[in-house]
C-alpha cells in the first residue's frame, strides 16, 4: 500500500442523504455523506458522527441491484446504505477511489 501522506483526494459532502445500517435498519433521513482529506465520514443531521473510516479501509459501490442514487459502503466491518440524488452518486463514487489515482 503506497504510503497515506503522499495520496491526495477529492472533497465531498453531500446533505440531506438517507443512511441505512444494513438494509433494513434506517438511522437517518436528513444525514451527510463527508469526503475531507482521506476520510469518509457518516453524520446525523446534528453533526453526530455514525461512523468514519480512512478511504482506502472503505468498500464503495454503486450496484446494479440497487435503486438508483443508493451507493453500498462498507466500513469497520459494518454495512451501510447511503440513498444520495442520483446526479450526485458519480461525484461520491470519484471522490471516494480518487485515493487509487497517482497525483
Amino acid at each position: 500500500m503506497p504510503e497515506l501522506g503522499l495520496l491526495t483526494a477529492r472533497e465531498f459532502t453531500s446533505d440531506g442523504a438517507a443512511i441505512r445500517k444494513g438494509w433494513w435498519r434506517l438511522l437517518t433521513r436528513a444525514g451527510r455523506l463527508r469526503i475531507r482529506g482521506l476520510r469518509l465520514t457518516l453524520l446525523t443531521s446534528s453533526e453526530a458522527v455514525i461512523d468514519s473510516e480512512l478511504l482506502p479501509r472503505v468498500r464503495s459501490t454503486a450496484p446494479w441491484y440497487a435503486p438508483k442514487g443508493n451507493i453500498r459502503l462498507s466500513m469497520n466491518g459494518t454495512v451501510y446504505w447511503v440513498r444520495l440524488q442520483p446526479e450526485q452518486v458519480d461525484d461520491a463514487m470519484e471522490a471516494a477511489t480518487a485515493w487509487r489515482r497517482r497525483p
